[in-house]
């Protein structure tokens, strides 16, 4: 049976619009909570709200919001809906304990504000400040506790999508972070010797709740692979996941193997257990790259792309492009199959 990762709750996904002028927004928000009202509610699934975000919407009297969504759906006509049940999803989410800060034993971090860089970037902007300010906390706290945890928790984060959509092309958020102290009680207290701190780190990210458990099992599959054929079978996951929600067409997947390094090269690289890789691998196959697919040359220096004796010619696609920049290298072969190689710093030049 797949097991289901703690869940962090994107802020979004609860909050009331900002703006809403028109019964379409209220209708979007209601129909992106109630799509995980299920998963969220059940007492199986460990649930974690930020608590800094919680403690901006008592401040700022953003909830409870029971009399704020009778008006706004009173304004936009949308008599349809129902304030009581859409109401007490809210608040079983925004009342569920351990919050994250919790579960992760921080009581606070001091981070670095100004400098705190989240890709895809909407996940941010499209908050108020105040409650972004509480998401990019909690963000910073799953870093710092995956890096102390060296992965082995992971964590996945319930979203939904917004305007405009192919901002969400990536199942995952990246966030790079300079950490200046924290008070905690936990593992994260292993790296209090290191502060000043920058940590890069990401969240497999699910979009809706249908998705949760092709996801959770593509991403369980990866992080329990432990020989090429494991991998296989993580990619090829994903692959039929990308086909189900009508991503590329099955006739034009193309064929391929995993290199003996490739396992190995993208545990060491931190991607041990992130989705990142197995959905860049899975996108490439279908002709859907996330990212552009360039030769991978010779010398940093060189215009000529390096080949194999066996005809087979080097490829680089980028992993991520923030911090130390981080790449996927594969191998086309001369049957147009691929051969997935390694995973590597930017710097580092080197393909298997």
């Amino acid at each position: 049976m797949t097991t289901i990762p703690d869940l962090l709750v994107d802020p979004y996904l609860v909050c009331l619009p900002r703006y809403c002028d028109r019964e379409e927004q209220l209708d979007q928000f209601v129909k992106n909570l109630m799509s995980w009202s299920d998963v969220l509610q059940r007492q199986d699934v460990a649930v974690h709200f930020p608590r800094a975000c919680l403690e901006t919407l008592l401040r700022e009297d953003y909830y409870p919001y029971e009399h704020e969504f009778r008006r706004m759906a009173a304004s936009v006509k949308a008599d349809h809906l129902s304030p009581d049940l859409v109401c007490k999803v809210a608040q079983e989410v925004l009342e569920r304990t351990p919050y994250l800060e919790e579960r992760c034993e921080v009581d606070f971090l001091d981070f670095e504000d100004d400098t705190c860089n989240v890709i895809p970037e909407i996940y941010i902007s499209r908050l108020a400040s105040d409650i972004a300010w509480g998401f990019k906390h909690a963000l910073a706290v799953v870093a710092c506790f995956q890096q102390a945890t060296t992965g082995a928790k992971v964590f996945l984060m319930v979203s939904a999508k917004s305007t405009p959509e192919e901002a969400f092309a990536s199942q995952e958020l990246q966030i790079a972070v300079r950490i200046n102290g924290i008070d905690c009680s936990g593992v994260i207290g292993s790296l209090t010797q290191q502060f000043p701190l920058d940590i890069v780190g990401a969240l497999p990210v699910a979009l809706h709740g249908a998705s949760l458990l092709q996801s959770v099992g593509c991403l369980n599959l990866w992080v329990k692979a432990t020989t090429t054929a494991d991998v296989r079978d993580a990619i090829n996951a994903r692959i039929e996941d990308l086909l189900a929600s009508g991503t590329g067409k099955r006739d034009a997947v193309k064929g391929f193997c995993v290199g003996e390094h490739f396992l190995e090269s993208a545990k060491r690289n931190g991607f041990g257990a992130r989705l990142s890789v197995v959905d860049s691998c899975a996108r490439i196959l279908l002709d859907e790259p996330k990212n552009s697919v360039e030769p991978f040359r010779v010398s940093e220096d060189a215009t000529e792309q390096r080949t194999r004796i066996d005809g087979a010619c080097a490829l680089r696609t980028h992993l991520t492009k923030d911090g130390p920049g981080y790449r996927l290298m594969l191998w086309e072969l001369t049957d147009k199959s691929i051969e997935f190689a390694n995973v590597g710093p930017k710097n580092e030049l080197v393909i298997w």
